[in-house]
């Protein structure tokens, strides 16, 4: 009979089943009472055949003794211990593993992160213990009553295995120890219906008992995310490539419909992200199977796609890094460095795929005519959008090969990705980690290079970020052709196209978010001896163009406004 399992049960017997799948044969056991939920799953999947378990007494003894067995296994090997200094004990062994390249994995229970710092007992913190004596830790968050919802029971599970995978390809690919560090909320222990016997408690009698359904791993005990060398996608399904940031041509895909955000390199068929949502609205031209390649950030509509558990997604990792992939929802379920590819995209799929992408990049236009339209004739103070801006700079980026665009991040990155999709690959991003600093500086060392025009598309909040990246020392070599384009909505536009730009938000918008300011930008160009040029929408182009005649840096400044952007971003998205 199918019981309720607490949050820590169900936690536990996930990752021992994970842990399996990825290899684990062995286990060692120290006895202890924050890792009873760890205890009770090993036992139930030794009782299952699944697993062998050994018990010691001491930790110190036990690691060493979990380094034994997978010297002469060669499978990873968990050795379990409670929170407290019982983890300390496990250094020695954490040294050893890792210097002598054993898969030891260091499965250390642990109290929830609010019960640190406040006098618990056996709390300390565990977090970075093993310093450099491990090749990769993992602190896999705690749940709470919130898994009884089935959303987040989905969530959960994918999330813990996920990260369960990524950890263990990272052990394998480095041959070395890791330390997978696992909080646990009380009750400890599982349901019991009637008398306590080992039955009732450590051998669920089916698989359904010890996992229900929401929370099992992936068919004929496949690991979560399975990485390999080499992975086949057959074309005939409906397959859509998405390409982020830091990704690569893979010529197996040129005829694949792709959603390449700026700073993609994969060479597929475009389409214009804003497309995603009418695609889904069918179920024959919505996409059977996603390829994933770089880093994806841009896009909520691209978030959820790839969020979704019902379309199975391959993520193809760089060589030079092939445990890193890009997986925020846990989804995948194929993790490789290279592709292969069998059939050929039917050609009612892409015939649909280019339907929905015309229809997208007229939407787009429609807007634009709109905005041109109507906010002119309306406002005799009229200042442009942000996305009229990137309009023009995309264009002009299509009309010259020889040009390369840095691209900031917020809302020009957004915006160019849906005026001129087509021009990702011909971007340079800082979207690594997304932020706003460093972007001239970035567009420095891109300008020194690239033997044509550089032009930096930025926001004012990140070209004020980084104006000391301006200074060129005397006796340096400067940029002889880089303009540094800043669209100056006078503060924090992409707040504005988020939930807190809403209307009801209004009131406290301009202070917390919106952070409006009154910064010269001709006065900090020649602060730092930078030319300097204001120029209208109308003008840009025309600017953009005569960087032949252009020497060094210049900065140019078009002013801009974000009054509408909540407005003009749900008309866009369909919201």
């Amino acid at each position: 009979m199918t019981v309720d399992l607490s949050p820590a049960t169900l936690h536990a017997r996930v990752v021992v089943d994970e842990l399996i799948r990825n290899g684990m044969q062995e286990a060692v056991l120290c006895p202890g009472s924050r890792s009873t939920p760890l205890a009770f799953a090993l036992a139930a999947a030794e009782a299952a055949g699944r697993l062998t378990l050994h018990v010691r007494v001491d930790e110190r003894s036990a690691g060493f003794f979990a380094l034994g067995l997978t010297a002469v296994s060669g499978t990873p090997v968990a050795v379990v211990c409670t929170s407290g200094s019982a983890v300390a004990n496990l250094h020695p062994a954490a040294v050893e593993a890792r210097f002598n390249h054993r898969q030891v994995v260091f499965l250390t229970a642990n109290r929830p992160p609010e019960m640190e710092g406040v006098g618990a007992q056996q709390t300390i913190v565990q977090r970075g213990i093993f310093a450099h004596d491990v090749v990769d830790e993992l602190i896999l968050p705690a749940a709470g009553r919130e898994v009884e919802a089935q959303a987040d029971m989905q969530g959960w599970n994918a999330h813990w295995r996920a990260a369960l995978c990524r950890i263990m390809a990272r052990a394998a690919a480095s041959a070395g120890p890791v330390h997978i560090d696992i909080p646990f909320r009380e009750p400890l222990t599982p349901p019991v219906d009637g008398p306590v016997s080992p039955g009732d408690v450590a051998v669920p009698p089916t698989e359904e008992a010890f996992l229900p359904r929401c929370w099992q791993g992936r068919p004929a005990q496949r690991p979560w995310t399975e990485v390999c060398d080499t992975a086949t996608v057959d074309l005939s399904l409906r397959t859509l490539v998405i390409a982020g940031q830091g990704s690569w041509e893979l010529p197996a895909l040129a005829s694949v419909p792709t959603l390449c955000e700026p700073g993609g390199r994969t060479f597929g068929v475009p389409l214009n992200p804003l497309c995603v949502p009418a695609l889904l609205a069918d179920p024959t031209t919505a996409p059977q199977q996603l390829v994933v390649v770089g880093k994806p950030t841009l896009h909520r509509s691209v978030t959820r796609l790839l969020a979704d558990p019902t379309r199975p997604q391959i993520v193809v990792t760089a060589p030079t890094a092939p445990t890193e992939w890009a997986d925020v929802a846990g989804q995948a379920q194929t993790a490789c460095t290279n592709l292969t590819v069998t059939g050929e995209s039917p050609q009612r799929w892409l015939a649909a795929c280019a339907e929905a992408d015309g229809t997208a990049r007229a939407h787009v236009l429609d807007v634009l005519a709109g905005l041109r339209a109507g906010q002119r004739d309306a406002d005799p103070g009229w200042l442009p959008s942000g996305l009229e801006v990137a309009y023009a700079v995309g264009e002009a980026v299509a009309a010259d090969p020889t040009l390369l665009l840095f691209v900031g991040s917020s809302n020009p990155v957004r915006d160019l990705a849906v005026t001129h999709p087509d021009l990702g690959p011909h971007c340079w991003v800082n979207r690594g980690a997304s932020g706003i600093d460093g972007n001239i500086s970035t567009a420095m060392g891109l300008a020194l290079h690239h033997p044509g025009p550089v032009v930096a598309f930025l926001g004012d909040l990140a070209a004020l970020h980084d104006s000391g990246g301006l200074l060129v020392p005397t006796l340096e070599n400067a940029p002889k052709n880089l303009t540094i384009l800043v669209a100056n909505d006078a503060g924090g536009g992409i707040f504005a196209t988020l939930e807190q730009g809403a209307p009801a938000y209004e009131d406290q918008f301009e202070r917390l978010f919106g952070v409006p300011h009154t910064a010269d930008f001709e006065a900090l160009a020649a602060g730092w001896g930078v030319a300097y040029q204001q120029c209208t929408l109308a003008e840009l182009a025309g600017v953009l163009t005569s960087h032949a005649a252009q020497a060094g840096v210049r900065l140019v400044e078009v002013r801009t406004q974000r009054r509408h952007r909540h407005a003009l971003a749900a008309t866009l998205t369909g919201r």
